[in-house]
């Protein structure tokens, strides 16, 4: 019998006694038991296929899809599965991929059915603890397919409107539609931007819903500036929006780098870094300042870097007694911090797209400018660095959860057991398949245009582009996928990356549609206005876009109302443009921190291992804290500039 799925282990599986009868059954089933061995990326069973056994994993690990290809679980050593559509006699659910060279030993139906069939007393026992089994696995892939990454959610949108409530919103909606296709004067000197923008405002408040915010606040401004109708303007607006160049080089950029990621996560990117992680992890504090490590080299995108860090960090911070919360706050505030400080990053991309759109100029020097000046990255580097070293104060949670441990050895907080799954890698993820193709990019998109055009000129489209092609190279020679998985995995990444694709042109298509409203025009005959108290510019930008973020529920629709703002206003006070590109784009990660219906806590709560609640609290502590300091610099900056 084998290592792992032995007799022991059929023995506790299946509730034998130790008897004689027990041995005789034991035999037999260990003996009908068919060892099988399958390839990277070969399906073990099928959505949909007939339920033809249940299957044990004896080494390896494998990957749990929905009907799309979705990745919804990881399963590892010692796990079962398959075991559901058998009893139940139904089609299988999910399909079961192999990731790397997976061993399983396979029981037919017949032969447990059988077995089950003359043991009724084993039968109750034993579908107790495969339901036990199906409930866990069912609330952790519910836990990791609610995330939504890029937007942020409200518990007020779980539960589907009634008729009433979707007559009120919408009825007024298309009434406001119809007074302004009627009643708005079409030359008039009055700020009517103010009138799209209050409504998307107030949208935001009462519905919580960012996307259809942008929306319904859009055709509103579409309507006010051609004047042809509900949604004939609207229309209009959004092809120019598309067909500007700009906008579609952000657009192709956000594309191919989705796909980029996806390919290095599907390589085994998140855990290429485990045993770099054991091997330099042996204090809380080189377990904390390993992480930092790996998700610095890994900040193409936070949420890469998020999973990166976690991962390896799981079972030695596990082993040194490490307390989930700490983990989490360090998870939850680092990610787009680090993106935030590399220019190629995926929030690097999208912010510097809405910079160059709104500003209409080449905005990658601006973005590289104001880096220095985004204090609230630098200010929770800082801090989490403090974490990292055990220097950092710690808020009531953080006391609880160190007096927990210390009494019980609880490592994570009452409601987090959903939230545990285990790290038993057996696949390894080799580094070079990570950082060899984001070195490649890096340096793919400062050299090859500089060098064609003999002047110093970046292009991420072309660094990715070679990436693309470099990766495919390396990861199908290396036998870590065939080429035609290599572009199933790029497909599959480009539509992920359709939700920040269609969020960046709404907020583009709406900026630029107050622009056409006169909002710039306004603004500029309010600068004596503003001369007044010039040094409260960068701390009043970072205070209001901040609290923006958290209304609107999303900092990339912030980002598209105040740049062109802003910035319009420090031009004609002669304040640098860098420090008021580092107090927005800081802004907009802060409200994301202080904001207590972030997806990312949910997103954390499930690579740590804790209870999303938790996580959302001793964040926002920690954040409101550093916003607080920000906002001091800020203070200090626009006095001293």
């Amino acid at each position: 019998m084998s290592e792992r799925i032995n007799e022991r282990y059929i023995a506790e599986f299946f509730g034998i006694e130790n008897s004689e009868e027990g041995a005789a059954e034991l035999a037999e089933i260990t003996a009908r038991l068919t060892r099988m061995v399958f390839k990277n990326n070969v399906d073990i069973c099928t959505v949909d296929g007939d339920p033809d056994g249940m299957f044990f994993i004896e080494s390896g690990s494998a990957l749990v899809l929905d009907r799309d290809g979705k990745q919804l679980n990881v399963l590892h050593v010692g796990q079962y599965f398959g075991e559901y559509a058998v009893l139940s006699g139904q089609k299988r659910l999910s399909t079961v991929r192999s990731l790397g060279r997976t061993v399983v030993y396979k029981m037919e139906s017949a032969d447990l059915q059988g077995f089950l069939s003359r043991h009724p007393e084993i039968y109750g026992e034993f579908m107790k603890r495969v339901y036990a089994q199906v409930s866990r696995k069912h609330s952790q892939i519910l836990a990791l397919t609610n995330t939504r990454r890029g937007i942020l959610t409200h518990p007020s949108n779980e539960l589907p409107l009634s008729a009433r409530q979707l007559l009120i919103q919408y009825g007024t909606l298309f009434l406001i539609y119809v007074a302004a296709v009627l009643w708005a004067p079409a030359e008039t000197s009055a700020p009517v931007f103010l009138f799209p923008l209050a409504v998307m405002l107030l949208h935001v408040l009462i519905t919580k819903r960012t996307l259809e915010s942008l929306v319904v606040s859009g055709i509103l401004a579409a309507i006010l500036v051609y004047r042809t109708g509900i949604f004939t303007g609207y229309a209009d607006s959004l092809i120019d929006t598309i067909g500007q160049r700009d906008n579609v080089f952000t657009i192709l950029v956000m594309a191919l780098m989705g796909g980029m990621i996806n390919l290095i996560v599907y390589s085994g990117g998140v855990t290429a870094f485990e045993k770099t992680a054991a091997r330099f992890s042996r204090t809380p504090r080189g377990i904390f300042l390993t992480s930092l490590g790996i998700m610095a080299v890994t900040s193409i995108d936070d949420n890469l870097n998020m999973l990166t860090g976690s991962y390896a960090s799981y079972k030695p911070a596990k082993d040194k007694g490490v307390v989930r919360e700490k983990l989490a706050l360090f998870y939850t505030l680092l990610p787009t911090v680090l993106s935030s400080f590399f220019p190629l990053s995926l929030w690097a991309i999208f912010v510097t797209g809405i910079l160059s759109s709104t500003l209409r100029i080449n905005a990658t020097p601006l973005f590289v400018a104001s880096i220095p000046f985004n204090f609230f990255s630098l200010i929770t580097l800082a801090a989490m660095i403090l974490l990292a070293l055990g220097r950092l104060p710690m808020n009531r949670q953080l006391r609880e959860a160190e007096e927990r441990f210390e009494k019980t050895g609880a490592l994570w907080p009452r409601g987090s057991e959903k939230y545990l799954s285990s790290h038993d890698t057996e696949v390894w993820g080799k580094k070079t398949n990570v950082l060899l193709p984001i070195l490649v990019m890096a340096v793919a998109s400062l050299a090859i245009r500089s060098v064609l055009t003999k002047s110093f000129v970046t292009d991420s489209a072309v660094g990715l582009l070679v990436a693309l092609a470099f990766m495919f190279l390396l990861y199908c020679f290396r036998g870590v996928m065939t080429p035609e998985q290599f572009m199933e995995h790029l497909v599959a990444g480009i539509a992920e990356s359709a939700l920040p694709i269609i969020l960046y042109l709404l907020t583009i298509n709406f900026s630029t549609l107050l622009d056409m409203l006169g909002l710039h025009v306004y603004l500029a005959g309010m600068i004596d206005i503003f001369r007044q108290a010039a040094f409260l510019l960068p701390a009043a930008a970072f205070l209001l876009s901040m609290l923006l973020t958290i209304v609107l529920g999303s900092s990339w629709s912030m980002y598209a109302i105040m740049f062109p703002i802003v910035l319009g206003i420090a031009g004609h006070l002669g304040i640098p443009a860098a420090l008021m590109t580092g107090a927005i784009a800081g802004a907009g990660i802060a409200g994301e921190k202080n904001c207590a219906f972030t997806a990312e806590a949910l997103n954390v709560g499930t690579a740590v291992g804790i209870d999303p609640n938790a996580v959302r609290k001793i964040r926002i502590f920690y954040s409101a804290v550093l916003t607080a300091i920000t906002t001091a610099a800020y203070l200090i900056a626009g006095v001293v500039v």
